[in-house]
Formats: C-alpha cells, structure tokens, sequence
C-alpha cells in the first residue's frame, strides 16, 4: 500500500474514533438527562435543560479532550508525547479544561438563546433529555477531532475563542453592572460566580499559553534547523513567552481580594515581560519569513497610542485601556503565530521536495532505444 493509502487509512480510523466518541457521549448524556431532568423544565436557567446539557457538554468535552491528548496526540506530536510526565500532566488537564469549560459557556448561551426564541416554551422528560444527549454527543465528537488535529494555530484559536468568551460570560453574570467604569480586575474581585468565572479563565488562559510557548518553540526549531539560526534564539523566545503565561495565570491567582500591592506587582511585570517580548522577539527571528517586524512596529505603535489616550489626554478610562491594549497584545500573538507556523511549514515542504529534486527527470530509455 502506498504512501496515499496509508494515510487515508489513518484518516478513516481517526474518523472513526470520533464517531465512536460522540456516540459515548450521547449515551452520557442520554443517562444524564434521564437521572438530572424530572417533569417540564423550560429551556435555560436554573433546573433547565440547557443547564444540564452545559454540564453534559462539560464533562463530555472534557473527558474527551483528555483522552484524545493523552493517546492519539502520542502519534501525531511524537514530541508533545515525548515531554515529563508532569509537563504532560498540566498539558492535558489545562486544555481539557479550556474544552470542558468553552464547551459549557457555549452551550449555556445557545440553549439561551433557544429559550428567548421560543418564549415560554417548556419540554417533558423525554424530549429534554434526547437535547442533552445530542449536546453530549456533538461536544464529545467536535472535541475530539479538535484536539486531534491540534496545531499551533489551532491552539491559539481555540485559546482566542475561550479567552473570550470566557470574560463575556463574568461580565455578564457580574453582580455590578457598571464594573467597567473602574477597571477589569473589578471581575476578579469577590467570591460570585463572575469572580470565579474570571479568575479561572485567567487561569486556565495562563497554563495554555504556557502550552503555546511550546509548540511555538517547536515550529520555530523545525525552521532555525533549515535556516540554520542557533537554538539559543528559540530558548530565549520560548522563555519569554512561558512567562508571559505564567504572569498571566498568576494575575488570577493572586487576585485583588488576596493582596492589591501583589496583584499591582504581577500585572506591572506583566506588561514589562511583553513589552521585552515585543521588543526581543523581531530582533531575535529577524531572518525569519514574512512581515513580522512591520506588524511588530504597528503593535507598538497601538499600544503607545493607547497609553496617551488614556494616561495623556484621558480619552480611555482603565477598562477601555486594558481591552485595547490586551487586543493588541493577543492580535499580534496570532500573527506571530501564523508567520511562525507558515515557515515551518515552508520549511517541511521544502524538505519533502528535496529528495525529488536531487533524483533528477528520468531518463528517456524509450528514445534511447530509438535513436
């Protein structure tokens, strides 16, 4: 069997796997939703079925996720398999959190959205648990195919999409709705339910940038190998990002409820560690493909604006400023991501062609034989 034939059989089993998964985890949501529902119950809110499918979608996602990082990822990154047992361990558990708790926000604002479509609109027993376990079985399923095909880029994505979200969701559910008139730590402060929906997105967005780092620094060595730029660069560039993540879950740790001069302290070295990285990062991949040092020029250039309109002329008050500044910031993370992504990439190709190139066209026997 060729080459062709090995990986679509690869893909049909993949597939497969997925399906399989989903399938569990309908029959998860099936039990579910046969022991948590009893009677009518609308749509969304306490005691709703959307509650009992977000929990579903949760735990589902979850589990799913940990599953599919801890088996399938071991043959498609060899590498991300190959690490410590504990750098593994905090790996699987924070993006199986990042999928279990996205997947839980998600399906509490569909089924609220459902609710408001259909205004008083209640369902039985029997058709409230069949939703809970289509909710399990489409979060088991999509998760799994997700985490299987993980990439750097999809990775940042994922980690866009859950940062988010996330924060909309504390926002929301924020106890005072004019909180945005002091600044954003104003969600983490407390013990409500925003509180503890803002602090853990942090959290969790903190260990996965970590993970980022990591499969950053993995495409850029697939590059600096063929580039031939020294490995020390990759560290440093690694180094950087990890603290970056590790100041961001501490932001979350540490919390104004727990001690305003140290949660002051983290997030001041927050900004200087970026702000090292904004500077370093172009100077150390500076031979790498792609117009990172112009869109590196531009980010500076929005943060500095953003700094005078809100320290200089007062246009911004504090929230504003920190939305602005932390879309700059992760704006310019994708970029850096894809630019790195599209040389590794380039990189590969490169590789496989070079063994066809160095073969040379075949000869022409036939009108040797002729002439």
């Amino acid at each position: 069997m060729g080459a062709g034939g090995h990986r679509s059989s690869r893909a049909s089993r993949a597939e497969s796997r997925h399906v399989l998964l989903g399938v569990a985890g309908a029959l998860v949501g099936l039990l579910v939703g046969l022991l948590a529902l009893r009677g009518t119950s609308p749509l969304a809110g306490t005691g709703s079925i959307g509650q009992v499918a977000a929990l579903t979608v949760f735990g589902c996602a979850a589990a799913t996720s940990a599953l599919t990082l801890s088996t399938l990822t071991r043959q498609t990154l060899p590498w991300l398999g190959g690490r410590r047992w504990w750098h593994r361990a905090i790996d699987v558990i924070g993006l199986s959190l990042v999928h279990g708790i996205l997947g839980l926000f998600l399906a509490g604002a569909l089924f609220g959205v459902f609710q408001q479509a259909f205004q008083g609109v209640a369902l039985d027993r029997l058709a409230g648990t069949f939703w809970v376990a289509v909710a399990g079985g489409i979060a088991a399923y999509v998760t799994s195919a997700a985490a299987a095909s993980l990439t750097t880029r999809s990775l940042a994505t994922l980690l866009a999409a859950f940062l988010t979200v996330g924060v909309l969701a504390s926002a929301m559910s924020a106890e005072d709705p004019y909180w945005w008139e002091r600044y954003f730590s104003e969600l983490g402060e407390g013990e409500d339910l925003a509180s503890v929906t803002f602090n853990l997105t942090l959290l969790l967005t903190g260990v996965a940038l970590v993970t980022v780092a990591e499969f950053l620094a993995h495409d850029l060595g697939r590059w600096a190998r063929s580039a031939g730029e020294p490995v020390w660069r990759i560290t440093a560039v690694r180094s950087l990002l990890t603290a970056v993540g590790v100041l961001v879950a501490l932001v979350a740790v540490i919390s104004r409820s727990v001690s305003i001069v140290w949660h002051d302290v983290v997030a001041q070295s927050l900004v200087v560690v970026f702000g090292l990285t904004l500077l370093a990062v172009p100077v150390l991949l500076r031979r790498l493909p792609g117009a990172l040092i112009a869109v590196t020029t531009v980010a500076f250039a929005l943060l500095v604006t953003a700094i005078v309109l809100y320290a200089g002329v007062g246009y911004l008050n504090m929230t504003a400023f920190e939305m602005g500044a932390a879309g700059i910031v992760y704006g310019w993370l994708l970029l850096l991501i894809r630019t790195v992504s599209a040389a590794a990439e380039g990189t590969a190709e490169q590789i496989r062609r070079a063994p066809e190139a160095s073969a040379g066209p075949e000869p022409d026997h036939g009108r040797a034989a002729t002439d």
